[in-house]
Formats: structure tokens, sequence, C-alpha cells
């Protein structure tokens, strides 16, 4: 149909009357066809041209947008939407004649409380911009949906972890107790030598650290943390990590290669969580080569993203066992809490960051961290 109406508009002058109405006529159905379908979806669409004034607004956007007219056509599209935040957000997206992805804004909408997710494309027409369109949708009930869902899962993994606290400090108060019943039993009389005490004091040295460890990892896991994040050296980081650790892998015969990429950027961080983070992926790996091995701790630079690989020559994680290395109080190993992983995870994830993980049995394992490097963080070097 558009090609059939290009065409008759090439000879407009030389239509009568009668193909000009008919013009006209399939002018009309189209554009009503148009409103229908547009009216028809379940989000809201306003069309914006190069000038940024609303063209068209679909009744579903005059439901959903608090809009500042009751007609916004010809409005520039900022002054026609009244909610502050959102409006604010549409200028910005349009007057840097770009896009903007799908983001949530709170409003309040005829004595309502809603959540709107909005998102702001480019019209392109034949490689150039015509104009742009706003798509709105109410996602009030989703969100509350996923908060619902978050609170539950929370409560479920704090369970879980409560209960494996317990069950991790019952054994170290076990063996206390029996150390201090064998020391009052050794200081019945008037004095104790100090020889028949010092194995005693000693596990219960080593008994109370285990307890500090097992309360630190759950504290951690669990507190919302008051995160500062600043400019950081990555490589810096990883470098007095492995200064750190240099000893401990020297007695597990285990070589350690620093692969650091000297282009990576300087990016926000959390230096202490971002470090204990790092530890707990690094002293599973040297645990994970009981026969020593190769320890590799890599950083690139790859685009959005800084990353961060360390990799083992270990013994590996079965298949059926790797879906669950992230879940709280799971260990294969016979010491520690149970709580590294989560803590690396906890950590990565709120640096807005992902983390992933190859593993294949006597292979070794890899973890893969992706932390997002803010755009005007580009151009600021580690060093520099």
């Amino acid at each position: 149909m558009r090609k059939h109406i290009r065409r008759a508009l090439k000879s407009l002058d030389r239509l009568d009357q009668d193909r000009l109405h008919s013009l006209v006529g399939d002018l009309v159905s189209d554009n009503e066809q148009l409103e229908m379908v547009l009216s028809s979806i379940p989000g809201g669409v306003m069309v914006m041209n190069q000038e940024n004034r609303v063209m068209m607004i679909n009744t579903p956007a005059r439901r959903l947008l608090p809009l500042s007219y009751d007609d916004p056509i010809d409005q520039l599209a900022w002054e026609a939407i009244s909610s502050g935040e959102l409006a604010q957000a549409v200028r910005e997206a349009l007057e840097a004649d770009q896009g903007a992805p799908m983001r949530d804004f709170p409003i309040m909408l005829r004595g309502r409380s809603l959540i709107l997710g909005c998102g702001i494309l480019p019209l392109v027409d034949r490689g150039r911009i015509k104009g742009s369109m706003l798509y709105v949708e109410d996602v009030t009930e989703i969100r509350a949906e996923a908060a619902r869902l978050k609170r539950a899962e929370s409560l479920a993994s704090l369970t879980t972890m409560a209960a494996g606290v317990a069950h991790e400090i019952k054994n170290p108060l076990a063996s206390m107790s029996i150390h201090l019943q064998l020391m009052k039993r050794q200081m019945k009389g008037d004095c104790a030598p100090a020889e028949d005490l010092r194995d005693s004091v000693e596990v219960l040295e080593e008994e109370v650290d285990r307890l500090n460890s097992v309360l630190s990892d759950y504290l951690f896991a669990v507190r919302p943390r008051d995160s500062r994040p600043s400019h950081a050296d990555l490589n810096g980081l990883v470098t007095d990590l492995l200064q750190f650790v240099r000893f401990e892998a020297q007695e597990a015969h285990v070589a350690v290669v620093p692969l650091l990429d000297d282009e990576l950027p300087l990016i926000p961080l959390d230096e202490g969580a971002m470090k204990r983070a790092l530890l707990n992926l690094v002293k599973n790996a040297v645990a994970a080569m009981p026969e020593g091995g190769e320890l590799r701790v890599q950083t690139r630079y790859e685009g959005d993203n800084a990353s961060i690989i360390v990799s083992d020559t270990g013994t590996g994680i079965p298949e059926e066992l790797q879906g669950k290395i992230f879940e709280p109080y799971f260990t294969t190993r016979d010491t520690g809490s149970g709580l590294g992983l989560t803590v690396v995870y906890k950590v990565v994830k709120e640096h807005g960051g992902d983390i992933q993980m190859d593993s294949s049995v006597g292979r070794g394992t890899t973890f893969r961290i992706l932390l997002p490097v803010p755009q005007g963080e580009h151009k600021l070097l580690s060093g520099g």
C-alpha cells in the first residue's frame, strides 16, 4: 500500500477527483489501521519527530504516562511528561540523539504508586534518524513479585546458613569442652605442670580461631555492607595478594604465574572486599593441588569489562557438583566454613559483575570474574 501511495503522489497534479478521493481514503484507512495496531499493544508508545515533538501517542501511553497536557501532540516530549525524573531522562536521551535502554521509574499517577519500565528507540529510515519512540509498560506487579521471591530466597538462604553455622560451631565447641575438662582434671592439685596443659591450650587456641573464622565468614556473607568503592588499580591489588600468599604457595609446591594486562583501566572497587574474594579463590586453588601444580592469575581489559581469571591445574570439580559450588555451606573439603565461594559470589554481584566457572576432573578449574568498566573510566589506566 505504501508503494501505491508514493506512486500516486508523484503524479498528484494529473489525478482526477475520483482518484484523489480514493488516495485520501487509502491514507485515512492506513492511518486508522496504524492507530488500531498501536492502541492494541499492551505497552504505551509515544512517537516523536526530529524536533522531539510528540507526533503520536497510543491509548496505553495516555493511560500510563503522567501527562502535563490533555493532548500532548506537538509538545516537546519532556514537557509533555509531568514526572520530573522521567522527563529529565527522556530529555537527556533525545537531546543526545541516542536511545536509552529500558529502566524503571517510580511515579505517582492518580493517587497510585506505579513502577514504569521505559526505554527510547531511535526511528531510523535509510540510515538516518527520523525521530524517536518512547516505549512504556507497567512493571509494578512484576517488580513486586520479584521482590517477594527475593525475600523468600533470602529467608531460605539465611535458614540454610544458620543451620550451617550451628553445625560448624558445634564441633569446635565440643572439642573445647573436652579439653577444658581435661585441664580441670590436670589442675585438681595445687598446680599443674605447664607442659601438661600446653597441648590443651594450643587446641583451645586453634578452635577459637576456627570459631572466629566461621563467624567472620558468616557475617560477611549475610550482613549488608556499606560499600565505598574508589578508583583502584586491580593489577596492584592482585600483585599485593600474590605476595601475601607466596609462602603458602611455595610450601604447597605451587608455581604462581601472574599475567597482568598493562592496559587495564582503574575501576571503582571496594578493595578490601575484592581482595577477600580473590584470596578465597586463590586459597581454594592451592588446596585443589595437593601434589603441587600451577596457579595462574590473569587480568584482562575486554571492551566494557575488566576480567580476573584464576586458574589451577588441580583435581577439578565433578560435573554433578558444579551447580552447587556457590551455595552456602557446600564444600568438598574436610575443613573450612563452606562460605568461601558464597562470599566471592556476593562480592562480585555487589560490584555489578558476573562470575563464571569452568572445571573438569583431572584438568583443573578456572574462575573468571567480569567487572564492568564505567564509560568515564576507560581512559584511566592502571599506574597512571
